[in-house]
C-alpha cells in the first residue's frame, strides 16, 4: 500500500479545528464533498476581490481578465480529461450535465440505465422509456444483462455511473462502450466519483458523454462539467436558453453561438469556476498517479479493518481493484444511530443512509448503510480511530 504525506493536510485548514467534542476532525465523507484546500479558497477571494467582472460580455480591462481565466479553467478541464478545449461545458453540477443531455439529445428510443448508479443517473431520464437494469447479487453492475437490453433494439442512450459512490465498484466502460456503438446508441458516463481520482481519458473510455462536480475534487460548489463529443455537442439542443448563448435575436428569431457557449447561457458561477481550475493545477502538483494509488489503498485498508467489527456487511464486491467509497450495515444497528453518535462524542464524519442509491439498497435488501469515503487529506490512522469507535458504540449498545 502507498499513502500520499500527511502534510497535505496543513493545506486543509477545516482540518486545524477541533470538532463539538473537542476532538480532532476525522472527516470520512468526502464522497459526498471534499473539503477545500488553501489554494481554492483564495482563488475564491481573487475572484471575488480582482476579477468581479462579467466575463465574454464585458469591454473593459477586468472583463478581459475574467474572460482569459474563465477560458483557462475550461483548458484546464480539458486537459484533466483527454478532451478538446470546445468540447467542455460548465453547469451547475452533475446532475444538470445529465440533464442537459436528457433533455436536449435529438433521439427519441429507449434509454437503459443500471439500478445501481445515483439517483441522478436514473431520474433524468424520462422514465417512461427507462428501462433500469437490476444490480447482481453482490450489488455490482449486471453488464451483460445491459447489453442484452441493448441487443433488443430501439435503445439511444445508456447512461451509468463510472464508479459506484456506494460499492466503489467499476463497470467496463471500453467493452460497454464498444455494445453500446454497435447498436447505434450514444453512452453517457457520469464521473461524479472517478474525476477525483485522477485524470480521465474520454477517448480510452470511448464515452460519448460524462458529467462530474467541481465539489467532489475541492473546488467550491456550484460548478459542474459536461463532456461531450465535438459532433455530438453540435446536435445537441440547448435547453437553458437566455442571454450569453446567442449571437443575435430579433423577435422570436434567434442565433445561437458556437459551442460550447450555446449552452452556458445567463452569467456563471465565476469564483467556483476559478475555483475549479485552482484544485485541477493542485492535484497535477501532487501526483495524479500518486493520489490515484493513495485513495485504491485506504479503501483496501479500510476494508481489512471494517472486517474486524462483529456483525459488518459489506456492500458490493471484496475485489481489492474497487477503489471508491466502502459501505457497511452492522447486524443490529441503525446506521444512522452510529453515524450520530460518531460525529457527537468521536468528531468523526462519515455518512448515512441511501447515498441517493435506494435502487441499489433494496436490490441488496440492505437497509440505509454507513459510508466511508477518502481524498487526499485522508490517512489509514483516521480509519482505525473510526472502525475502534465504532466495535466501542456496537459493544455498548443494547442487544
Amino acid at each position: 500500500m502507498t499513502f500520499l504525506t500527511s502534510d497535505l493536510r496543513n493545506d486543509y485548514p477545516a482540518l486545524r479545528f477541533s470538532s463539538p467534542s473537542g476532538n480532532p476532525l476525522t472527516y470520512l465523507d468526502s464522497a459526498a464533498t471534499a473539503l477545500k484546500p488553501q489554494i481554492v479558497i483564495d482563488a475564491v477571494t481573487d475572484a471575488l476581490g480582482r476579477y468581479s467582472a462579467g466575463i465574454h460580455r464585458s469591454v473593459h480591462f477586468l472583463g478581459d481578465e475574467s474572460t482569459e481565466r474563465f477560458e483557462a479553467t475550461r483548458l484546464s478541464v480539458a486537459r484533466w480529461l483527454g478532451a478538446q478545449e470546445h468540447e467542455i461545458i460548465f453547469t451547475r453540477n452533475t446532475t444538470e450535465s445529465l440533464s442537459y443531455v436528457a433533455q436536449g439529445w435529438p433521439d427519441d428510443r429507449r434509454i437503459i440505465v443500471s439500478a445501481t448508479d445515483h439517483h441522478s443517473c436514473i431520474l433524468a431520464w424520462d422514465i417512461g422509456k427507462t428501462t433500469i437494469v437490476p444490480p447482481l447479487p453482490d450489488g455490482s453492475m449486471d453488464e451483460e444483462s445491459i447489453v442484452k437490453e441493448i441487443s433488443k433494439g430501439d435503445v439511444g442512450i445508456v447512461a451509468v455511473s463510472h464508479l459506484s459512490n456506494v460499492t466503489g465498484m467499476s463497470p467496463d466502460v471500453r467493452a460497454l462502450a464498444t455494445a453500446v456503438h454497435s447498436h447505434g446508441a450514444i453512452l453517457v458516463l457520469d464521473a461524479a466519483q472517478s474525476a477525483p481520482h485522477g485524470p480521465l481519458d474520454v477517448a480510452e473510455l470511448d464515452c460519448d458523454f460524462l458529467a462530474f462536480s467541481g465539489h467532489k475534487l475541492g473546488a467550491p460548489a456550484g460548478v459542474g462539467v459536461l463532456y461531450g463529443r465535438a459532433g455530438h455537442l453540435r446536435r445537441l439542443q440547448p435547453i437553458n436558453r437566455g442571454g450569453g448563448s446567442v449571437e443575435t435575436v430579433a423577435g422570436v428569431q434567434s442565433t445561437w453561438k458556437s459551442v460550447p457557449w450555446r449552452f452556458e447561457s445567463g452569467s456563471p458561477a465565476i469564483e467556483s469556476v476559478f475555483g475549479l481550475q485552482a484544485i485541477l493545477e493542485y492535484l497535477w502538483d501532487i501526483d495524479t498517479e500518486m493520489i490515484a494509488s493513495h485513495l485504491a489503498s485506504l479503501r483496501s485498508y479500510a476494508l481489512d479493518r471494517v472486517y474486524s467489527i462483529p456483525g459488518v456487511r459489506v456492500l458490493g464486491s471484496l475485489d481489492s481493484k474497487s477503489k471508491g467509497p466502502l459501505s457497511f450495515v452492522i447486524e443490529g444497528q441503525s446506521s444512522h444511530v452510529l453515524a450520530r453518535s460518531l460525529s457527537d462524542a468521536y468528531g468523526i464524519c462519515v455518512r448515512s443512509g441511501f447515498h441517493c442509491t435506494q435502487p441499489l439498497h433494496d436490490a441488496s435488501r440492505c437497509a440505509p448503510s454507513l459510508r466511508l469515503s477518502f481524498y487526499v487529506y485522508s490517512q489509514p490512522e483516521e480509519i482505525d480511530r473510526t472502525v475502534d469507535a465504532l466495535k466501542r458504540l456496537v459493544r455498548a449498545s443494547p442487544r
